[in-house]
């Protein structure tokens, strides 16, 4: 199993990764080997499957006509604003699934790493056990205003997520 620790150690290496960005947006992209060390993770690609799979998919896709979102080219959008961070521990499948801090932590870095690596700046911060913990307990009043908010948020920055259907008419 890859350690998260093992994460660090490639920092402050450069690579070609290019970017799907605005216009006008610099962004300095994540080393691919950073990602690859990610992704790696054999433990978070099971807890993965057995509690987000269902309905995102295997592959992230997501299932539009069920309103699930897809993540491919997304989800790592949400790392670049503390709301979007904080969006991705509280919505209920998250804060609500049986996986401890540590292994929640481990499971979003694997899906950003996985389904957005074109979305992931130099200096993402991967989630910890400590983030996941103070942010879960909190839930949302309306996890569909809030996916909202934080997508008009980005938005205005020229970044947009994936389609996201519930409660549209």
């Amino acid at each position: 199993m890859v350690q998260l620790k093992h994460w660090f150690a490639w920092a402050g290496l450069i690579s070609g990764l290019s970017l799907a960005v605005p216009a006008g947006a610099e962004i300095t992209p994540m080393p691919k080997e950073q990602i690859k060390v990610m992704q790696a993770s054999t433990s978070a690609y099971k807890d993965y499957m057995l509690n987000c799979g269902g309905c995102h998919r295997f592959d992230g896709e997501g299932i539009g006509r069920s309103s699930v979102p897809s993540f491919k080219n997304s989800v790592g959008l949400f790392t670049y604003l503390q709301e979007g961070r904080e969006y991705m521990i509280r919505v209920p499948g998250s804060s609500q699934s049986q996986l401890g801090n540590a292994e929640l932590a481990e499971v979003l870095n694997w899906m950003v790493a996985m389904y957005s690596p074109d979305q992931l700046k130099a200096d993402f911060k991967p989630f910890t056990a400590n983030e996941v913990g103070a942010s879960r307990p909190y839930r949302f009043d309306d996890v569909v205003v809030e996916r909202r908010r934080v997508g008009e948020l980005l938005g205005r920055q020229g970044f947009h997520l994936s389609p996201y259907l519930y409660g549209a008419n």
